[in-house]
């Protein structure tokens, strides 16, 4: 009697975790926002030692509630980042401008940034490169 008991709870328990987690994952899945860049990457090409140079990401906010880019991770210091952080509403874009001095540097660099966003997917990669001569 007692396992019977047991296996109607185990049941109903089982039944209302996945019953939550259904219509839950689906509304927050169809409200949230995301963001889209139009490209992930851009290359210099070749560049003369000291230049500064920059590059505008466009992005979009492809969901149905505003994103904002709360923090840009730079991983060196001749990287800087430039970015609104007014909230990207539904179906509007803006940009995120990477500058890139060149002052030290020789060959091949690739420098990378995270765009940290309150989106589902909340990383985003962005990547510049150049041949520096």
């Amino acid at each position: 009697m007692k396992f019977v008991k047991l296996s109607i709870f185990v049941i109903f328990v089982l039944g209302f975790i996945y019953a939550c987690n259904t219509s839950a994952g689906k509304k927050s899945a169809a409200t949230k926002g995301f963001i889209h860049f139009e490209k992930n990457s851009y290359s210099f090409g070749e560049l003369v030692e000291g230049d500064v140079v920059g590059h505008r990401f466009k992005c979009f906010n492809t969901g149905t509630e505003p994103v904002i880019i709360m923090h840009v991770d730079k991983t060196c210091g001749c990287t800087d980042v430039k970015y609104s952080e007014e909230p990207i509403l539904p179906g509007d874009s803006s940009y995120v401008e990477l500058i890139f001095d060149t002052r030290g540097w020789s060959g091949r660099q690739v420098k990378q940034v995270k765009v940290i966003t309150n989106d589902s997917l909340a990383v985003k990669e962005l990547r510049i490169w150049a041949d520096i001569k």
